[in-house]
């Protein structure tokens, strides 16, 4: 699981509306406002078609939205493939909120805040329920979505995956032996993954790290490029990571377990700047990697209609 919504979405009809729709709550609820789950459906139906991929036709969309029952169906087999984009996925659950809100129960609404709180947590999703009912990335999900650009990038190239591969099989070693050259291999392989992943920038020369970033042109400014250099540098100047030179004074402490976590994962996550970002933009829920809804298919023209001698 990538912790999208996207890619928990077949669990959204079993584990959000269906327990919604049993809810001891709708009887009372018909009895007091006439609000029911007839009229529930065809609401929720309205904002699911403004987070699909395509429009639904003209025709389509005014038959499924005056039909509960067809509404119904609509919401428990759209497919995650359907839908426009992340964005688009959180955005609907929030617009289903509000539609859910108009009822004018408050129990209603809790009701599904926890069926949705519940379905964030059990899924392990990147967002937390914001009051009254906001959909937000907490900060592990940041840091999943750095790391799913990053495989996802790697993907393409057999060189970059096997980097990615082995610092992946180093970071395993290390955390199974606790041993110092465990350490140094692991901080060794992330710098050369770092350089693996600069090298691909199409503007990318140089046969060093440091080469490389000078000529990316990715960075907000030169301070936050020296600092990516000076993090690829601790494993050349640290002793046995990358060189081993004797140098006479004071020799640097022993490498710790904290340096071998801290170091690469600062140094991975640096490198997000050479990638698109893709999935860490869609997680905080960036405008620009929204795409807009494509407009329905024209009607097909019949057999009849074509036959149809022109004036």
């Amino acid at each position: 699981m990538s912790g999208r919504l996207k890619d928990a979405w077949q669990f959204v009809w079993p584990e959000i509306w269906l327990p919604f729709e049993e809810s001891d709550i709708w009887p009372q609820l018909a009895e007091t406002s006439e609000y029911t789950t007839d009229q529930l459906y065809v609401d929720v139906y309205v904002e699911l078609a403004k987070a699909l991929k395509k429009a639904p036709p003209p025709t389509q969309y005014d038959a499924i939205a005056n039909d509960p029952v067809l509404a119904r169906l609509a919401l428990g087999t759209t497919q995650a493939i359907a839908l426009r984009g992340e964005t688009a996925t959180a955005r609907f659950f929030e617009n289903a909120f509000e539609a859910i809100n108009a009822a004018g129960s408050p129990e209603l609404e809790s009701e599904f805040r926890e069926l949705v709180r519940r379905f964030l947590e059990s899924r392990n999703l990147r967002y937390e329920l914001i009051e009254p009912f906001e959909l937000r990335s907490h900060l592990p999900g940041v840091f999943e979505a750095i790391v799913a650009d990053m495989q996802e990038a790697t993907s393409r190239h057999p060189q970059l995956s096997q980097a990615f591969a082995d610092f992946a099989h180093s970071f395993r070693a290390l955390q199974r032996s606790h041993a110092e050259p465990d350490m140094k291999t692991c901080i060794h392989k992330a710098g050369m993954l770092a350089e693996a992943l600069a090298s691909m920038r199409p503007e990318a020369s140089g046969n060093n790290f440091g080469a490389l970033c000078n000529s990316i042109k990715c960075w907000p400014n030169s301070l936050v490029r020296e600092a990516v250099k000076k993090l690829y540098e601790f494993s050349s100047d640290s002793p046995g990571v990358r060189h081993n030179i004797i140098r006479r004074g004071n020799a640097p402490r022993a490498l710790e377990m904290r340096d071998s976590m801290i170091v690469p994962l600062l140094l991975v996550t640096a490198t997000s700047y050479f990638g698109s970002n893709t999935d860490l933009l869609d997680t905080l829920r960036s405008h620009a990697t929204e795409p807009p809804q494509e407009p329905p298919d024209p009607p097909e023209i019949t057999e009849s209609a074509a036959n149809v001698a022109l004036p």
